[in-house]
């Protein structure tokens, strides 16, 4: 068992403390994670899966593999829509 005591939060002096996102940013949150919801479940069967590739243990490659090797078209979808939500330009 863990030591609850070892992953406990200790703030940086140095740093303000965190604050809370805006109600506009957690909406952009939100619509972010519906659309990569939507996007993995429609590319999902085309991306390739090489969790031997990600060996490390405690890896979350299996629940990020669609991101990772989807086709670069598929990238390209999900970026540029990602983008619009978070009112991201790019040149």
């Amino acid at each position: 068992m863990t030591d609850p005591e070892a992953h406990r939060y200790e703030p940086d002096p140095d740093r303000p403390p965190p604050r809370r996102p805006s109600p506009e940013r957690i909406a952009q949150y939100r619509a972010l994670a519906e659309w990569q919801a939507e996007w993995t479940a429609k590319w999902a069967d085309r991306a390739g899966f090489y969790p031997a590739e990600h060996p490390k243990p405690d890896s979350d490659y299996s629940l990020h593999h669609v991101l990772l090797d989807a086709p670069p078209e598929a990238q390209r979808e999900f970026y540029e829509r990602a983008d619009e939500i978070m009112g991201i330009r790019r040149r």
